[in-house]
């Protein structure tokens, strides 16, 4: 039932073969992870930053919205005033 010894490596369990699957590997020494990160990262920033725009502003602008409106309410309801109108509506 349970597992008899070391079967090997992820990857390398010692199964049968698969056929038609191919996989590639790029050599860390090989690749270039920040070629071209000032000149093209940069715009690519701004450009992709500036595509999501319309959906990101919308959720911004109402979380504040919602903010402000709670602490000045907040604020309203800890009041002086707030506490009258408060006494006003319970009697």
């Amino acid at each position: 039932m349970g597992g008899h010894g070391y079967s090997g490596w992820w990857g390398r369990m010692g199964g049968p073969k698969h056929r038609g699957i191919v996989s590639y590997q790029l050599s860390p020494y090989e690749m270039k992870t920040n070629a071209h990160l000032i000149s093209k990262g940069t715009h690519n920033f701004f450009r992709r930053t500036s595509s999501q725009l319309g959906y990101i502003l919308p959720g911004v602008f109402l979380f504040f919205a919602v903010t402000h409106y709670g602490k000045k309410r907040h604020e309203w309801l800890n009041s002086k005033a707030g506490h009258a109108a408060q006494h006003e509506h319970e009697h």
